[in-house]
């Protein structure tokens, strides 16, 4: 495990929240709402409050991902855009958000097989496309590929689907026993 104080998690969310602002196209309008959106995650981090959190990054990625413009994830430069610009920073953030709980004053825990598996479900979704495409190309080469937005949203829909469903299944390492209730049984 990895134990980050609560300094190292507003050092941060400011380096998070900076990446999404130097990618996304810096009007007033994106750059107020990132602002109040990292500044209601900074608030619940400090209180302890996970829905102020939880707040701020609705707001920062919603804001991140109508400003940031990624025309297509079938070249290498717009994956590594979109991996660098959104994927990265939205994961830190989630992380940060869920990480402000009470009870939690200093340190919070990171399992490292956990973030392993979201790093490595994350990417696989990110890459869906361009492998799927590959993959069309190779079968059948004499067919012209031409994928538009639409059929790479769902591409990537149907791989995180996939993969969330093959995710629950997997059963848990350890087992939590119910600790039994004082009195009567």
């Amino acid at each position: 495990m990895i134990v980050v104080s609560l300094r190292m998690r507003v050092a941060i969310l400011m380096l998070v929240t900076a990446d999404l602002m130097i990618f996304s196209r810096i009007t007033l309008l994106p750059l107020i709402a990132m602002a109040i959106g990292a500044a209601t995650i900074l608030l619940g981090i400090v209180a302890s409050y996970r829905t102020a959190s939880v707040l701020g990054l609705l707001i920062t990625l919603a804001t991140a991902a109508a400003s940031i413009e990624i025309p297509s994830l079938l070249e290498l430069g717009a994956i590594l855009m979109a991996i660098i610009a959104l994927l990265i920073p939205s994961i830190t953030l989630t992380w940060l958000t869920l990480s402000a709980e009470e009870g939690e004053k200093q340190q919070v825990a990171i399992r490292k097989r956990a973030a392993g598996v979201t790093l490595a479900f994350a990417l696989v979704c990110v890459w869906s496309t361009p492998l799927v495409i590959l993959v069309l190309s190779l079968f059948a080469p004499t067919v012209s590929m031409r994928a538009d937005i639409l059929a790479e949203i769902s591409i990537m829909l149907i791989t995180t689907i996939a993969g969330a469903v093959l995710l629950m299944r997997k059963r848990p390492t350890t087992t939590i026993t119910p600790r039994p209730e004082g009195g009567s049984t």
